[in-house]
């Protein structure tokens, strides 16, 4: 009988040293899985900053190849009339718009218009975005009085992405 009964206290405090171990591994993979969760935020907020300047730095919408950071206003208001809805699987983002900040404007006259000053340039109408922005010069080329210069006007490109 005396032996018995410790072969169940045995038994208890194998299983009770077992459930503790258990209970250590998971709160253990709980604060791993948090830092690889606060690891895939910082790395989606890292990728959406660095892809501002390479969406900027596209052919497709860069002014001169010299310059960054730098877009073509001519080639935005070609992009913002649904083309840009084409690079669907190109763009590695949820949107790309880009808004004119000086000289300023009362209101918002999304392109192409006349005298717009905001560029829709993609839009996959996804319902939960984060955007990220930075400024650029908005430039297009124009000729006065027999000369052609460089007209640049300060903007902002705003990218959106899927947040999760």
């Amino acid at each position: 009988m005396k032996g018995q009964m410790q072969i169940q206290q045995m038994a208890f405090m194998i299983l009770a040293v077992f459930l503790f171990f258990i209970l250590v591994g998971l709160f253990f993979l709980g604060v791993q899985f948090k830092d690889v969760k606060r690891s895939v935020v910082q790395l989606q907020t890292e990728q959406a900053i660095s892809s501002l300047r390479v969406i900027a730095d596209m052919p497709e919408l860069n002014y001169e190849s010299r310059e960054s950071l730098s877009l073509d206003e001519d080639k935005l208001r070609i992009m913002s009339g649904n083309f840009g809805n084409y690079y669907s699987e190109f763009w590695p983002v949820a949107s790309v718009k880009v808004y004119k900040l000086y000289p300023k404007f009362d209101e918002l006259v999304e392109c192409p218009a006349l005298d717009c000053n905001y560029f829709k340039v993609y839009d996959n109408k996804q319902e939960s975005v984060k955007t990220y922005s930075t400024y650029v010069s908005i430039c297009k080329k124009i000729k006065e009085t027999g000369y052609v210069y460089d007209k640049c006007e300060i903007g902002k490109l705003v990218v959106g992405v899927i947040s999760k």
